[in-house]
């Protein structure tokens, strides 16, 4: 997760000093945006208690065509969108045919446990922007999946019981599993962005599930945000 922000904080600098040198009339046409934001977890276990706060991040790029002389624009681009749940389960088996979270016993001594997901994104969206800097946007996006990983820190799990105790020792462990099947490959929803010149608040409600039909848990994010466009 450091090294995505850096990477973000990166972009956000590089836009900066682009925006600085780039004329007028190219700025019209690009934005580029950085965002964090929480997500808000749907469809969650009926044993599984989500963190208040799951961290998530995004870096986008849009193309503006702006509708004859008018305030309204229409946008396309790319972008990254990362998100992570974090709770008190974890997944028993990350490459089984079907994903099954478990509780961890009130018992283990942990730190963390979370699912994180990457896509690369295609934003779309529908633009008014004011002659005073004020901006809300429609849109939708599609994101294709390039990661999906589970992290895991605290006492080493040596064995789940069939009535889900654990077995544990007192060694710490820092475990992450990659790959985590099941995982749906497309994922899609509306957004809102609503802001004043650089500042912007974000929503983003995913109407498809991140894991296959009965294949996992059908969980989904609501991302609550800010994201800041330099240009």
């Amino acid at each position: 997760m450091k090294r995505i922000l850096l990477s973000i904080v990166g972009i956000f600098i590089i836009g900066s000093v682009v925006s600085q040198v780039v004329n007028e009339s190219t700025i019209r046409k690009f934005n580029i945006g950085v965002g964090i934001s929480t997500d808000i977890w749907g469809g969650l276990p009926s044993n599984m208690k989500a963190r208040t706060i799951n961290q998530g991040a995004q870096v986008f790029g849009l193309y503006n065509y702006r509708v004859k002389e008018s305030s309204i624009y229409l946008a396309g681009g790319i972008g990254i969108g990362m998100h992570n749940l974090y709770s008190d389960n974890i997944i028993n088996d990350v490459k089984a045919d079907s994903i099954t979270f478990i509780k961890i016993s009130d018992d283990v001594s942990y730190k963390k446990s979370k699912l994180s997901l990457a896509y690369i994104e295609i934003p779309v969206e529908f633009r008014i922007k004011t002659k005073k800097q004020f901006r809300i946007a429609f849109g939708f996006k599609f994101g294709y999946l390039v990661n999906a990983h589970v992290k895991y820190k605290g006492n080493r799990i040596t064995a789940i019981n069939e009535d889900g105790t654990m077995e544990t020792d007192e060694v710490n462990v820092k475990v992450k599993s990659k790959d985590v099947s099941q995982v749906e490959s497309w994922r899609y929803g509306p957004t809102f962005r609503i802001g004043y010149k650089w500042f912007n608040v974000t929503v983003y409600y995913q109407i498809s599930k991140v894991f296959k039909v009965d294949k996992g848990p059908q969980l989904y994010p609501i991302s609550i945000g800010i994201a800041v466009i330099p240009f």
